[in-house]
């Protein structure tokens, strides 16, 4: 068990080994569940491949990557999407 302290002083006390809810709040938006994606998930929903979201990354033009364990990484899928509607968003208007 693991005992937090809030700012008021209230203790609450959290078992480790349960299953957790965390909440990713962007800024100005309310506490939303995080869902994380896979590698495989990403490359499925992106298009790209392995190596360009790894290069990518390094550039700073990708979501970063969120370390879970010392050999497993995923990536927050608001972020996934965010970048992907950005993306849409900086095309050239077609001339008809």
């Amino acid at each position: 068990m693991t005992t937090n302290t809030a700012a008021d002083g209230r203790s609450s006390e959290r078992a480790m080994s349960g299953p957790m809810t965390d909440h990713y709040s962007p800024p100005g938006r309310p506490h939303i569940p995080v869902r994380m994606l896979r590698l495989a998930q990403v490359i499925d929903r992106t298009g790209l491949g392995k190596t360009t979201i790894y290069e990518l990354q390094k550039l700073e033009l990708f979501p970063k990557s969120v370390l879970m364990t010392a050999r497993s990484v995923r990536w927050i899928e608001a972020e996934i999407e965010a970048w992907m509607a950005q993306r849409a968003n900086a095309r050239t208007p077609t001339l008809k």
